[in-house]
């Protein structure tokens, strides 16, 4: 199940206003709130969030309040810090906005369990700022019949407690699996998904999965070995691999870095490696040997890793680990945002190859953007597949060819939209907060308030007036976004840099299907737009 995350109007709202009611007619009178749902694994195709919605509703009935908007996380654990739950944040925007960017207002939240919406101190931080962002804020949780006083001390305390708690045992939990990872293999027993060159469990026969060597996939995957044990290159291995007949197990076809991977595993020898250390024997010292068949012994596993030490590396650093580090150092980063940031060539990995073989398959590799070298004295579009690598095209005539298609298409479905201008719909907290500051401030120099108790309700007072004018940065951004190509121009296209024309293209264009020059004809002649083919998205 694929993780995803949504926010929709209440269907019976959404009805409601269908059929000609006002918002205040089908309110009548109920408090307006909201209800979160969340399940980690899901495996029933949504319908258990969606009774979470269902419960949440019937409670919320009974406290005389109305759903007005459902946020629904699915397949997405809250448990992760690194982990972006995008409809609890939208939660807590909109909580904090005291308004759904309809404009219809809500003041409390619902939720089956409190462990569906937080289960770490900093998230519960996040929800308590939002609700407490006036004295209307109201948290139910349906489970327990509870409707939580969210603007006591004494409530504060507790939600952070209980998230603390909710955070030490899944602590504990990540400890307890990394314990039974190393005693499974200091015990030598085979675990883990399938891999190429071995059979799967069976429970008739009581063999464990990874036990038993398959008798086809293990030849052929020793196969694979014995060319890279005798210098072939990679690429010779990848193309063996893929004239087996055989895919990966995940159903595609054969590349360098899941070979490379595969084929310098230390379980082809019946070692482990955890976290880039061999798993050895506390008493001796030596490797552990597992408790199923190999197709290769230690001695060929250290050669495979001399030719490529860049996954698994008994003698020193891999790239798994270097990446573990970065991370422990510098935090998680979005490398493909990063790369396409620094992007120079502007069809890269759009472009694809159009090399048709003997069989009539067309190749479609994506192709990257290569300097000059050798003979070839400009930048050039190349096959980006080592088994094919027999296109490539100027880039600059390539990116003028498709760069005037592009903005053509760009102006037919963009020139005539008017961008949206909305106005931050959190507008109203955001100086309902700024007119509590000066009373505050107006408060402590009267008297009324001594210095402990200014600053403690200046720097609460401050927090949320920071969170709604982040809130409203968002907003603006994610509106400017949206409006990215309304009212598309020619001069537009001229002020884009590299990653907004390649975001502008990818938008009106699936890929470039770059064709070769036919046979006879010279390939130094004049650039021939003809070959290049556009396959074009659905119309905007």
């Amino acid at each position: 199940m694929k993780a995803s995350s949504k926010w929709l109007m209440h269907p019976d709202l959404h009805q409601a206003l269908a059929e000609g009611r006002t918002f205040e007619e089908w309110l009548n009178d109920r408090k307006p709130s909201c209800s979160y749902a969340r399940i980690t694994n899901d495996k029933r195709d949504a319908a258990g969030v969606a009774r979470q919605h269902r419960n949440n509703d019937e409670f919320a009935a009974q406290h005389g309040c109305a759903i007005v908007y459902r946020y629904t996380d699915n397949h997405i654990t809250a448990a992760d810090p690194d982990i972006e739950r995008p409809a609890f944040l939208r939660l807590v925007r909109d909580l904090r906005a005291r308004r759904v960017e309809e404009g219809y207002p809500i003041q409390g939240l619902f939720v089956v369990e409190e462990e569906r919406v937080v289960r770490l101190p900093e998230d519960y931080l996040k929800l308590h700022r939002a609700l407490t962002v006036d004295k209307h804020g109201l948290y139910a949780i349906a489970d327990t019949k509870t409707v939580l006083d969210v603007h006591s001390d004494a409530e504060m305390l507790r939600g952070l407690l209980t998230s603390a708690m909710g955070e030490r045992e899944v602590v504990r939990v990540k400890r307890r699996v990394k314990r039974n990872v190393r005693d499974l293999a200091l015990e030598g027993n085979p675990v883990g998904p399938r891999r190429f060159g071995w059979l799967g469990a069976d429970a008739r026969t009581g063999r464990k999965v990874n036990e038993k060597l398959d008798p086809k996939e293990s030849k052929v995957l020793r196969g694979a070995i014995e060319l890279v044990l005798t210098g072939k290159h990679w690429a010779t291995a990848v193309t063996f691999l893929d004239d087996s007949g055989y895919l990966t197990l995940r159903g595609n076809r054969w590349a360098t870095t899941p070979v490379q991977y595969m084929l310098t595993n230390p379980a082809l020898c019946g070692y482990r490696m955890i976290h880039g250390e061999l798993v050895t024997d506390p008493k001796t010292g030596e490797p552990v040997v597992g408790n199923w068949e190999t197709v290769c012994t230690p001695e060929e596993w250290l050669l495979l890793v001399k030719r490529c030490p860049v996954w698994f590396n008994p003698d020193g650093e891999t790239a798994s680990s270097r990446f573990r580090d970065k991370v422990l150092r510098e935090g998680k980063k979005n490398f493909r945002e990063i790369a396409e940031d620094t992007r120079r060539f502007f069809l890269t990995n759009i472009a694809r190859c159009g090399y048709v073989d003997d069989g009539g398959n067309m190749c479609l590799a994506k192709m990257k953007g290569n300097g000059p070298s050798g003979s070839n004295k400009q930048d050039r579009y190349r096959c980006g597949d080592p088994r094919c690598n027999k296109v490539s095209r100027r880039a600059d005539y390539t990116d003028k060819a498709v760069e005037a298609l592009v903005v053509k298409v760009l102006k037919a479905q963009f020139a005539a939209m008017r961008p949206d201008e909305k106005k931050w719909y959190g507008e109203e907290t955001l100086a309902a907060l700024l007119v509590k500051r000066a009373e505050i401030k107006e408060n402590y120099k009267s008297g009324v308030f001594d210095l402990a108790e200014y600053l403690e309700f200046k720097d609460d007072n401050d927090r949320q007036i920071a969170e709604s004018q982040e809130d409203r940065n968002d907003f603006y951004a994610e509106q400017a976004a949206r409006n990215f190509l309304a009212g598309f121009s020619e001069e537009k296209w001229a002020g884009f840099d590299m990653r907004q024309k390649r975001k502008a293209a990818t938008t009106v264009l699936q890929a470039v299907i770059i064709h070769p020059i036919p046979k006879g004809r010279p390939r130094s002649g004049a650039f021939d737009p003809d070959l290049l083919e556009p396959v074009f998205r659905a119309s905007h």
